[in-house]
Parts: C-alpha cells; sequence; structure tokens
C-alpha cells in the first residue's frame, strides 16, 4: 500500500520542476496538513501569485486556478519551491538568463537539468511590465512597505487576546483570520525574494564576466539591519553578560537544565540584569526555532533550551571574537570590491552595475525584514494552535497538543462538532508522520514526485568519506579563510557542540541557527545560494562560508580539519 499525505498537491505538467531550496530553510520538517491546508494555499502559493503579478511578469493565465498549488506545492509531505517559474521568470527579465536565477536559487547542483525553452514562456507584454517595475527598483531609496508590514505585526501581536478565555470556536477563528493577514506580507516578501535574486545574479554575471568573480560574496557584505541577523548580535550581547561575570559563568557551568532557576536564586545586580537581559531576548525573539513555518515546530519561547544552549558555546568565545570587529572592514571592502568591478566597465554598464550595487543594500536586508514579519505571525497562528489542542489533550480527546495540526481545514468544523469521530484519522496520520520524519525528500523534482516509500532514509552515517588532500568544491558566499575541525549539525533539538573554532556543517540553515555562527569559525552548507539564509548571516556575522557543497554532511565526518575559502567555495581536508 501506497503511503499518502492528505495535503499533497499535484505536480505541474506546465512547470514541472521543483526544488527545497529556500522551503528547507522554513520548512526543513514535514508540513503537518493544518499547516498547509490554510497557510500553504492561502498565502505561501496564493500570496506568491500575488508578489509575481505585483513584478508584472506573470499573469493569471499562466497558472492553475488558486487553490491548486503550482507556484510552490507539498509533496510527500515536505514543501517545495517551483523552479520552472523561476526560470520563464528569467526569460521575461533582459539581461537575465535561467542559468543565472538556477545559480541564485541553489548555487550548483548536479540534479537539475538544463532549461528546455517552452513557446508560452516569452511573453513581450509581461517583459515591458517587468522592465517598469525593474526600473523603480535600481531607482529605489527606501522600501516604505517595510514600515507599513512592520507596524501591522506589531498590533496584531500587542493586542492578542487572552488565548485561555477563548472558546474552542473563537481560537480557530483567531487562527483562521491570521491567513489574509499573512498574505500581503508574504506577496511583499516574493517581491523583494526576486528583486534579492535579480540584482545578485546580475553583481555576479558582471564581476565574473570581467574576472573579478571571487569580489562577489564582499558585495553583498556588512550590509546593516539585517534583521536575521540581529538575534545574533543580540544574543552577542548576552554571552559578555555571562562571560564578564564569575557568577553567571558558575551557573552555565552547572549545565543548561535548571540554568535560569540557579540564576534566579541570585539577588545580585548582574544575576538581576541577566534574566532582564534574557526576558527581552525572548520577547524580541521567542518566535525563532527550528522548520519556522510549520505549525508544530518548537521555539526559543516554548523551548529555550534551543538557543540557551547556543548562548552557552557563545559565551565561550572572546571579546575579540565579536561580530562587530570581524565586520568591521566588511563596508570598506564591500565599497573597494565595487570600485574595483566598476572599473573595469564602460560608461553604460557602469551604471548599471553601480545602480544595482546600491539596490542591494535596499533589497537584501528587505528580503530578511519581511521573512522575520511572515515568522512572527506564524507564531500568533502556532500559539493559538497549542492553546486548542493543549485543551484537546486535558479532555482526553488528544495525547499531544501536535496533533490537532493533523487535521486538514474543511475537516476542522466537523472535528470540532465531533472529534470522538476522528481519532481513527488523527491516529494514522500520526504514524504516517512519524514515517515521514524518517526520510529525506529528493533536492530537486522534475515531473511527478516518486512515492514516500521511495524517499531516502535519513542516515547521520558517513558515507564514503573525505580523503586528506581531497578539495570539495562549492559557492562562495562569505569571503575568508578559516581552518578549524568540522561540527556536522543535522538538528537544532540535538545536544549542538560548536565550539569556538569549529567549522558548521549544515544541510541547510534558518534564522533559529543563526546563534551558533558565534562560535563557528566558518559555514559550510549542502544547499544554498548566494541568498540563502546561511550566506547572509555569515557575511553580516564576517564568517566564511560556501553553500551547495554537495554531500558534505554524509562525506565530512565530525573533527575533521578543514580549510574553509568563503570566496572561492572550496573546503579542503587536512
Amino acid at each position: 500500500m501506497t503511503t499518502s499525505w492528505p495535503c499533497d498537491d499535484k505536480s505541474s505538467e506546465r512547470f514541472p520542476i521543483f526544488t527545497r531550496a529556500n522551503t528547507g530553510e522554513v520548512f526543513s520538517d514535514a508540513a503537518t496538513p493544518l499547516t498547509w491546508s490554510t497557510f500553504g494555499r492561502g498565502v505561501y502559493d496564493a500570496a506568491y501569485r500575488d508578489g509575481l503579478y505585483e513584478i508584472g511578469v506573470f499573469t493569471e493565465e499562466d497558472f492553475r486556478p488558486e487553490g491548486e498549488c503550482e507556484v510552490v506545492g507539498c509533496f510527500g509531505g515536505y514543501v517545495y519551491i517551483n523552479v520552472s517559474i523561476s526560470r520563464v521568470l528569467a526569460v521575461r527579465t533582459p539581461g537575465m538568463t535561467a542559468e543565472a536565477i538556477d545559480r541564485s536559487l541553489f548555487g550548483e547542483h548536479p540534479d537539475v537539468r538544463p532549461y528546455a525553452p517552452h513557446p508560452a514562456d516569452e511573453n513581450q507584454q509581461c517583459t515591458e511590465r517587468m522592465v517598469a517595475w525593474m526600473e523603480g527598483l535600481f531607482a529605489a531609496s527606501d522600501v516604505p512597505e517595510l514600515v507599513k508590514h512592520r507596524a501591522r505585526v506589531d498590533t496584531i501581536v500587542a493586542e492578542r487576546p487572552d488565548l485561555t478565555d477563548l472558546s474552542d470556536q473563537e481560537l480557530v477563528d483567531r487562527y483562521r483570520s491570521l491567513v489574509p493577514e499573512m498574505r500581503p506580507v508574504f506577496a511583499t516578501h516574493i517581491v523583494h525574494l526576486y528583486a534579492s535574486n535579480i540584482i545578485t545574479g546580475l553583481l555576479a554575471q558582471v564581476g565574473e564576466a570581467v574576472g573579478e568573480g571571487e569580489l562577489v560574496a564582499k558585495m553583498t557584505s556588512g550590509l546593516g539591519e539585517v534583521d536575521s541577523a540581529q538575534q545574533s548580535f543580540d544574543l552577542w550581547e548576552l554571552s559578555r553578560s555571562i562571560r564578564h561575570s564569575p557568577r553567571l559563568s558558575a551557573a552555565f557551568e552547572g549545565g543548561i537544565t535548571g540554568v535560569l532557576d540557579r540564576i534566579r536564586t541570585h539577588d545580585a545586580a548582574d544575576a538581576k540584569e541577566f534574566l532582564a537581559q534574557w526576558d527581552a531576548f525572548l520577547a524580541s525573539w521567542g518566535f525563532l526555532g527550528p522548520s519556522v513555518w510549520e505549525g508544530r515546530s518548537p521555539t526559543y519561547r516554548s523551548n529555550p533550551e534551543i538557543p540557551l544552549r547556543m548562548l552557552d558555546h557563545a559565551r565561550q568565545v572572546p571579546d575579540e571574537g565579536s561580530p562587530a570587529v570581524r565586520t568591521a572592514n566588511a563596508v570598506s571592502e564591500r565599497d573597494a570590491a565595487v570600485a574595483a568591478i566598476a572599473a573595469k566597465l564602460d560608461d553604460d554598464m557602469r551604471g548599471q552595475f553601480l545602480a544595482a550595487a546600491q539596490a542591494a543594500k535596499l533589497y537584501l536586508p528587505a528580503r530578511e525584514a519581511t521573512k522575520v514579519q511572515c515568522t512572527r505571525l506564524c507564531e500568533e497562528a502556532r500559539m493559538t494552535m497549542r492553546e486548542l489542542g493543549g485543551r484537546l489533550v486535558g479532555r482526553g480527546i488528544l495525547s499531544r497538543w501536535e496533533d490537532v495540526l493533523l487535521l486538514m481545514n474543511d475537516e476542522f468544523d466537523a472535528f470540532l462538532s465531533d472529534p470522538e469521530s476522528f481519532r481513527a484519522t488523527i491516529a494514522d496520520r500520526k504514524t504516517t508522520l512519524q514515517t515521514l520524519e524518517q526520510k529525506w525528500p529528493p533536492f530537486i523534482l522534475d515531473g511527478p514526485p516518486p512515492s514516500i516509500e521511495d524517499f531516502a532514509d535519513r542516515n547521520n552515517s558517513i558515507v564514503n568519506p573525505v580523503d586528506s588532500g581531497e578539495i570539495l568544491g562549492g559557492l562562495g558566499v562569505a569571503p575568508g579563510v578559516h581552518t578549524g575541525p568540522a561540527r556536522v549539525v543535522r538538528s537544532l533539538m540535538d545536544d549542538v557542540d560548536v565550539e569556538p573554532g569549529d567549522v558548521l556543517i549544515a544541510m541547510t540553515t534558518d534564522s533559529s541557527w543563526g546563534p551558533l555562527f558565534l562560535s563557528a569559525g566558518a559555514v559550510v552548507c549542502q544547499t544554498g545560494a548566494a541568498i540563502s539564509h546561511a550566506a547572509i548571516v555569515a557575511r553580516e556575522l564576517g564568517i566564511p562560508a560556501a553553500v551547495s557543497v554537495q554531500d558534505c554532511t554524509t562525506r565530512i565526518p565530525d573533527g575533521t580539519m578543514i580549510t574553509v575559502d568563503g570566496s572561492s567555495g572550496k573546503v579542503t581536508v587536512h
């Protein structure tokens, strides 16, 4: 019997290629039916289309009807983004190529077949609208929609009712009401995503054309005010409070479990100040966590041991390892890289190039800012369902609160009326979810997905280990060179042990991983591209990074000494 997942979508004949790139950062785990049937179809696909329409590069006639996911999709429980659509966007964009957009999504990957033109790919009207949008992009001096979205999300969070006072139906209504609230924010995120892709793609094309490809990463470093990196700076300040206090250091030496309770027993000023800082950190960043857009995922707020473990490692880094120290020269190096490439261009090309370099300083931070606002709304939805699920556990209907997410949106009203009738359905889906959690979905899908049974088993063992002297190729995304022992991290839920100077190796990273970068000397990811999370945060924190390093998590054993060149993308084994 073939295993199925109730919220899976149909593959697209017109746009058949999908990838886990980007989506793997926010949906590293399988999506639950309620998450996908509400936010998946009502936000991630629908608002993605809104963003493409705003850019002007597609029309509604290009896609299946709304509600039938095509721009993003859930296959075998895992979320994918459509590559074919991004390639068509490149074809309709003057100066862009399908190859460049591929590189911006997932760097170099052997499983991606070359672009094959379709008669409907070219569309002159869409191209004209795209040109007009790009002219505005390169002429912009600010991004005012960010202020509007942040203010609206601030209001939603501030006006959150006491969830314990709401009835079951009112909780469901609140959860559903967050879908239309998130849709315009995510649409803006998509606009900024493609703005960033186009800008970084143009910078990379020009840099490589004049023989300065290794300067490309420096041109998008030291941007400042990148929301996804800010929590790392905040946690660094917390780590200094611990490092400079023998009392706090002793509390952490006793282990993470119970550390906050031990600190609360002290009436000293440093203990009180740290606890106030900690509360402020959770108030600002408690919505973060692994697989952060999936409703069942733990967050810093619900599982504080996640940031406490990272804080425990960050406190061991000497003061000279400060992100501010590491990035002190980032702005001047960025300006020098831009100037070096611009000097090799003719007047016409130089003007376009400099406009793109300026736009990068606006739109790469904007992409991260809208992503953070979407994540805050995800947490509002998660908190609402956690309250409802907890009640149902208390009544003996569910065994854990997350099981409430195993229902589809169109099943929920009937479930509230007669929960007992869904007991078998929930049990079956819970079993299937356990199966999904033991699988690795294909990184690339080209046509209908394989059955869940044919997904690779999650296997943490090392296969075909690297040899001394071997060089693994990747995409350099954050400049610098660092040598240190490899530390392979597969989940933040593990007892992560990244010591100062270690090279963090991961399949991918998301916003919740940022503080790990404080103790890491370099970062290597198996997937990713120039504007993936690992790339952006590594540049902002001043550590070398290489992404799209094939099989690094299964070929590099823990403790192996390696050198990472964040400009060339080369990983050398010692």
